[in-house]
């Protein structure tokens, strides 16, 4: 009898909801079957292009059917400790947000890993359920003032519309769409989906709210250049446009703050603060107009970037035709299910995935491979869903669900790709991170050192670490990077080109030559 015999397994067999090779809980499970006697190794191969588990054991101290078992006997237990949950966010508007949400969430007792990916609203989060929950995850997100909203008032680009709002444990659980969590908000506005035929203002109401606040500070200077009005009608002017302008980020600095993260919001927020105390008004609501536009306009890069990517979507058809009972009969794709045969016929766009079982035609496939050319299909090949039908009749065998079509499939791929970042975007973040604090334990230094030591009043004190404060903020880096990043993906994506993330984007400016085959 050999001394050593291999086994493989796909991960999702053996840690049901996991399917990738990088999680956690797959170095557990390896490091837990390796301390079983007769397992000899247990690591990760590929078969086919895809991860797999690979375990090496000696049959004469470990049969086959006993691997297998406690295989997955100790993976269903690992899965049922360790959670991963996907939750949508509502309420974030800037790159910061997704940031500030996870400083509080890794703060969490029992959170092993969380990723806030503002481009797509979505929290991946891991934790150990023996020592936190959903709820307390929920609840915590809550303390920064998002949301996670209920899955009807979210709309998300995501692999299909049958997945736009589930998360998922281990355990393979789901919350469906419409389904109710009490620990769920029913408000969700924040994320709900803009008629595009809609007023400017109700599409663009971030800038529309800068661009008032720009109005308000032109006035107040205005009035106080110009007319002989008290100086409190100015002030009046500038307040407003503080409110307008600085509402926003007040909510995000400060309650960032107040849990520990000082970002450049906080900065700004105390800087327009200390411009008001020393008088100088129209400084404070420049700077938060200014700070405030800058967020709109990011805003407003993500949403296009949204849209484009949501386009993407509305290429399948939300139901197909299928013959059921010798009854052809309308159902949603989400009730597809392998072996259904859909009736496809001539000039429709094509529902589902499959093999030809009766009829031939010519399919236009470009949505999906490319190829400009319509092509021919007869019974035996293979059909897209997102294709269009030519001039015959078909009847489809489907092969993938609505999730796992070629579709699907583009839809995650660019969903992954808004959540890559490039090197600057990275570097940005890190940045931020240790000179925000270092800047603010310069300002309060420069602003109380020199008036004690009677080298500078207060007020002249005060005035240059504000403007220490201003000058050395690294607003300018930490904005334009991901607004133009966010800006450069979706203008392709409106082009038809899929670009998979920052860093290739940032790679594309160093190309000198590119080739391209006929497609």
């Amino acid at each position: 009898m050999p001394t050593e015999q291999k086994y493989q397994l796909d991960i999702p067999l053996a840690l049901p909801g996991v399917d990738d090779a990088n999680d956690g809980c797959v170095a557990r499970l390896q490091e837990l079957l390796r301390e079983q006697r007769g397992v000899t190794m247990a690591h990760i191969d590929e078969e086919n292009g895809k991860p797999v588990l690979c375990l090496h054991y000696d049959p004469n101290l470990m049969t086959l059917e006993k691997l297998e078992r406690l295989t997955r006997d100790e993976g269903a237990a690992i899965t049922q400790k360790f959670k991963h949950e996907t939750l949508p966010i509502a309420g974030m508007d800037c790159a910061s947000c997704a940031a500030s949400i996870e400083h509080i969430v890794r703060k969490v007792s029992g959170v092993l890993n969380v990723n806030v990916n503002y481009p797509t609203g979505k929290m991946k989060v891991q934790y150990d359920s023996t020592q936190t929950s959903r709820d307390a995850i929920i609840k915590a997100v809550g303390k920064l003032g998002y949301r996670v909203p209920s899955d009807k008032s979210v709309a998300l680009p995501t692999r299909s519309s049958t997945r736009s709002s589930e998360s998922h444990d281990h355990s393979g659980h789901r919350h469906q769409d419409g389904e109710k969590h009490d620990d769920e908000s029913e408000d969700g506005h924040d994320h709900a989906p803009i008629d595009p035929n809609a007023p400017w203002l109700v599409r663009n109401r971030d800038i529309a709210v800068s661009l008032l606040a720009a109005v308000f500070l032109a006035l107040g200077w205005a009035t106080e250049s110009f007319t002989t009005f008290p100086f409190f009608v100015a002030i009046a002017f500038y307040a407003a446009s503080y409110v307008l302008g600085g509402h926003k980020i007040a909510k995000h600095g400060v309650l960032g703050a107040l849990h520990g993260r000082f970002d450049i919001d906080f900065l700004m927020v105390i800087a327009a603060i200390g411009a008001a105390y020393l008088g100088d008004w129209k400084e404070g609501a420049f700077l938060l107009t200014l700070f405030s536009f800058s967020h709109a306009l990011e805003h407003s890069a993500m949403e296009r970037a949204r849209d484009a990517i949501g386009a993407l979507g509305k290429l399948t058809p939300k139901v197909a035709r299928v013959r059921r009972d010798n009854q052809e009969i309308e159902v949603a794709i989400e009730a597809l299910q392998i072996g259904d045969v859909a009736i496809v016929r001539p000039g429709d766009r094509v529902a589902v995935e499959g093999t030809i079982v009766k009829g031939s035609s010519t399919l236009d496939q470009s949505p999906i491979t490319g190829e400009s050319v319509p092509v021919e299909k007869t019974v035996g090949e293979t059909v897209f869903a997102g294709s269009i039908n030519g001039d015959g009749a078909l009847e489809v065998e489907v092969k993938k669900l609505a999730q796992d079509t070629t579709m699907a499939r583009v839809m995650e791929m660019v969903e992954e790709a808004q959540s890559q970042k490039s090197p600057t975007q990275t570097f940005a973040e890190k940045f931020e991170r240790v000179f925000v604090p270092t800047v603010l334990i310069v300002v309060v230094l420069a602003a109380v050192v020199p008036s004690l030591m009677g080298w500078l009043d207060w007020r002249t004190a005060l005035l240059r670490a504000i403007s220490t404060l201003v000058a050395a903020s690294p607003c300018a880096l930490a904005l334009a990077t991901p607004a133009a990043v966010l800006a450069g993906i979706a203008q392709a994506a409106r082009n038809g080109v899929l670009i998979k993330g920052g860093v290739h984007l940032e790679n594309l400016g160093g190309l000198r030559a590119i080739a391209l085959d006929k497609t």
